[in-house]
């Protein structure tokens, strides 16, 4: 059988599953919201929500461990295939660390408290400023080089 095939089996479990978690922690909250007159989810204390969440969440970091070890792998064994695309790699790998490092410089941090007495530090604000930037960034590089790409089509055309 073909990876691949292997593959496609697996993102349908998952998938599955999660559709079975989803619709179970749905349901779950809404009983919850309603037991206790609260207006959505959010207003509910932690302890109580967890228990529908956690499942849903488990699964996400499951799969989420799982991808980045296969584009490691993936990665890793192109480069060794390829040794020509390292410097490409490099060059990208650089870039990306340029972003995020002019995001974190230019990010701003600051203590902050939740609405459930909760604190959270500078550094983490400022790590979470720093990563909206970088999204901003790419995003407007990705658009950018999506209008210079058609507008070199267009020209040549």
């Amino acid at each position: 059988m073909k990876i691949s095939k292997i593959v496609s089996y697996l993102v349908l479990v998952v998938g599955l599953v999660s559709g079975v978690f989803l619709y179970t922690m749905s349901k779950g909250l809404n009983a919850l919201v309603l037991e206790n007159g609260a207006e959505e989810a959010l207003d509910l204390p932690l302890s109580q929500t967890a228990p529908y969440v956690t499942p849903l969440y488990n699964v996400a970091l499951i799969v989420s461990i799982i991808l980045l070890i296969v584009t490691v792998v993936t990665i890793i064994s192109g480069l060794i295939k390829n040794p020509s695309s390292l410097k490409k790699t490099l060059l990208g790998v650089v870039a990306f660390a340029v972003v995020v490092a002019i995001a974190y410089f230019t990010a701003k941090g600051e203590d902050v408290t939740l609405i459930d007495g909760t604190q959270i530090g500078a550094s983490t604000t400022k790590w979470v400023d720093a990563g909206l930037k970088v999204f901003y960034i790419l995003i407007a590089g990705t658009l950018g080089a999506m209008v210079v790409s058609g507008i070199k089509k267009s020209i040549s055309n």
